[in-house]
């Protein structure tokens, strides 16, 4: 029984979530319109400083996930760098286009246009500015990052060890806290200008869709890594099991690492590829999570457009921004929706309470996306070995220089 209670008590944060979706749908009828606007004034005020302070809180991921790519040379540092944005860019394409053929069958009975309703305002606008866009900041990152990676620097690495501490302790000790306040507000303008319950049943559907979708895709990567071998591919998914189930319960793919590596070097039967395949992977290689965001972002796209895509070339810049994004690699609850907030804002021209409602089912799902993140690298570290192997002959000598890596 302490056991159950223990295991419970690390979905707490996804338990919380959930109670606010409840309370909401149950209750949000019956509080007073003052309250509700308070709510949402809060909301309003966490997400502006957010945005405002998020370039900076995040660059210090960006430079050492680029830092941590060791080798003997910069061909192989930007072959890593590529595998892994195209993995995930795939990822984004994928889970968009599967939500575009699937969501205008689904019947949503919400939109985020008031119509009669009483449009809920916030008491007053909050207006910040961040001084850098995040792509600026991924590029500095990246910058930085490839400098270190091919000349390190100790101070400099230390530097930034430190910037990423602190950024990680505002968001585990201040934006997480206020995460399920943001959310609340967010959720009462929903349900007083539409109908969340209807919305909230109406998900139900989409997590099925999402599930199939990372199932499928991650099969597909085990079964090519493992040259169209199934039997192989069901050899990897019996060693890799246990990481993914790890990866639920902990919600976080850096803490499950030490079982992913063990996993990968019973796949790989290769000790080198298998350390650096993971430790490269583990905070910037998300399968799970890019196709989570890109089914949800676009499902609640299409429920604010009338259900019509939007342009090509517009989703196409999300989607590559979003796979680069991923290098932030913020090991939190919530931590992959955060990077995501102002990219919905600014390439797809999300609302405040389209973003509520993305941010919502996003964290709702982030232990199975987690989960899917653990076992899509896994697989995806059969691909870097192919294509090491393929380029062996041509480079000579050793591949790559495998790092010892701190883990939380």
């Amino acid at each position: 029984m302490k056991m159950l209670f223990s295991k419970l008590a690390e979905f707490k944060f996804i338990f919380l979530i959930f109670l606010i979706m409840v309370s909401v749908i149950t209750l949000g009828d019956l509080l007073p319109q003052d309250m509700k606007r308070s709510a949402y004034t809060f909301s309003s005020i966490i997400r502006a400083g957010l945005m405002f302070m998020l370039p900076l809180l995040v660059l210090p991921f960006v430079v050492s996930s680029i830092a941590l790519l060791r080798s003997n040379g910069l061909v192989l540092i930007f072959s890593l760098v590529f595998l892994i944005t195209a993995s995930n860019f795939l990822s984004i394409l994928i889970g968009g286009q599967v939500a575009s053929l699937v969501v205008p069958h689904m019947h949503f009975g919400m939109s985020f246009n008031p119509g009669d309703a009483t449009e809920l305002l916030p008491w007053f606008d909050v207006a910040l500015e961040p001084l850098l866009s995040v792509e600026v900041i991924l590029l500095i990152g990246f910058i930085l990052g490839f400098l270190l990676s091919v000349v390190p620097n100790e101070r400099a690495l230390a530097f930034f060890e430190r910037y990423k501490h602190s950024s990680t302790l505002f968001f585990r000790k201040i934006f997480i806290p206020l995460l399920p306040l943001y959310i609340l507000g967010m959720l009462l303008k929903l349900d007083a200008e539409n109908d969340f319950a209807t919305v909230f049943a109406d998900f139900g559907s989409l997590i099925m869709v999402i599930i199939a979708v990372q199932f499928s895709y991650i099969f597909f990567v085990f079964w090519v890594g493992n040259k169209y071998s199934f039997k192989k591919v069901i050899e990897c998914y019996k060693n890799v099991i246990p990481a993914g189930l790890l990866g639920f319960s902990t919600m976080s793919s850096l803490v499950t690492m030490p079982v992913t590596l063990k996993a990968a070097e019973k796949n790989l039967g290769d000790k080198a590829i298998a350390q650096v395949a993971i430790t490269s992977t583990v905070n910037c290689h998300d399968i799970g999570e890019c196709i989570s965001l890109s089914v949800i972002a676009v499902a609640v796209y299409l429920m604010g457009n009338d259900m019509v895509m939007p342009e090509l070339w517009t989703f196409l810049q999300f989607a590559f921004v979003l796979a680069v994004a991923q290098f932030t690699g913020v090991s939190v609850p919530g931590g992959s929706v955060v990077i995501i907030i102002p990219l919905l804002t600014k390439y797809l021209g999300f609302s405040p309470e389209m973003i509520g409602l993305v941010t919502t089912m996003a964290i709702f799902m982030d232990p199975i996306g987690t989960a899917n993140n653990v076992v899509g690298n896994s697989a995806f570290a059969l691909i870097i070995q192919r294509y090491f192997n393929f380029i062996k002959g041509k480079l000579g000598g050793e591949i790559i220089k495998a790092k010892p890596v701190k883990t939380l």
